[in-house]
């Protein structure tokens, strides 16, 4: 990662500046070319004066973030580190797709990867407790072939004694790259039809049932929840597991949603991937980044 020189606010750095890669943030300034949630941050901090007018957009969020990464880890690191590093790094968005805070039962999945199949990514920062984590991975095994958890070196130990034989282990080191301890072994064999069909939107699963049954119930609207769950769990594991993959894949199948994420800076690949932004907001967004701070962050 290249390391910048204008960082502005080393010496008196404060976690809230994290959130300016939230999605509610990129979502403004997408939108409106301003953000009056990022000039709040700025303003409680005191930064407005400290921060360079002149400077580009793009800059400013990989300058942030190259400080985030030394001084405050967080989950947001973790889920770039995910889709820099495994979604584009190896894979291709031709084939591949990452999901943020999918459901999984009564869990949230931090980010899943679907290309031929689903492999899921439970984030331990330095900063989380692994109280919760045999809990999710056991509604992540109903739901996903291949399950990593992916932690710090500080964490490593306590996550090792949660975690099973066929959950894969990764850490992300201090260089910005993802080391695997321990290979993720495929189970969707195991998954759970139920649970599956209860994590798919209604546009999802009735097109899955249209697809694999050449029909769709004519029941009133009432019980179509109801029939179409019966047909689906129906299927055997792999077979509900597959049709999940194809149809969740159709999220991302959009080409200006893949070139936006490929032309993003790379310190913004995740939240792109997880902004609810039009076309005309994307490309907007894009033009935005290259435009001064001066006329996007300051001009609230």
């Amino acid at each position: 990662m290249k390391i910048r020189k204008r960082l502005f606010i080393d010496s008196r750095f404060d976690p809230l500046l994290a959130r300016l890669f939230s999605a509610n943030v990129i979502q403004d300034l997408a939108a409106t070319g301003s953000s009056k949630k990022a000039f709040k941050i700025l303003s409680e901090l005191h930064l407005i004066d400290s921060l360079d007018p002149r400077m580009i957009l793009r800059d400013f969020y990989d300058d942030l973030f190259e400080l985030i990464f030394r001084k405050y880890r967080n989950e947001y690191v973790y889920k770039n580190a995910i889709a820099d590093k495994i979604l584009l790094g190896r894979h291709s968005l031709n084939s591949s797709f990452m999901l943020s805070e999918f459901r999984a039962g009564n869990c949230k999945a931090d980010s899943v990867i679907l290309n031929g199949s689903s492999t899921v990514y439970e984030i331990k920062s330095a900063y989380d407790s692994v109280a919760r984590l045999e809990r999710q991975l056991n509604a992540y095994h109903k739901v996903f072939d291949r399950i990593n958890v992916i932690t710090s070196d500080d964490q490593l130990s306590k996550v090792e004694r949660v975690i099973g034989d066929s959950v894969g282990l990764m850490v992300l080191s201090d260089r910005y790259t993802i080391r695997t301890i321990k290979e993720a072994v495929s189970q969707k064999s195991y998954v759970d039809s139920s649970v599956i069909f209860d994590s798919l939107r209604k546009p999802e699963y009735l097109a899955i049932i249209k697809a694999r049954f050449g029909f769709v119930p004519n029941v009133p609207n009432t019980r179509i929840y109801a029939e179409c769950k019966r047909l689906f769990i129906g299927l055997n594991p792999e077979a509900a597991h597959d049709e999940m993959v194809k149809i969740l894949k159709k999220r991302g199948e959009c080409y200006l949603l893949r070139d936006f994420i490929t032309r993003v800076p790379d310190s913004l690949k995740a939240v792109s991937l997880s902004c609810k932004l039009t076309n005309k907001d994307r490309l907007g967004f894009l033009n935005l980044l290259d435009k001064e701070v001066g006329e996007t962050l300051l001009a609230y």
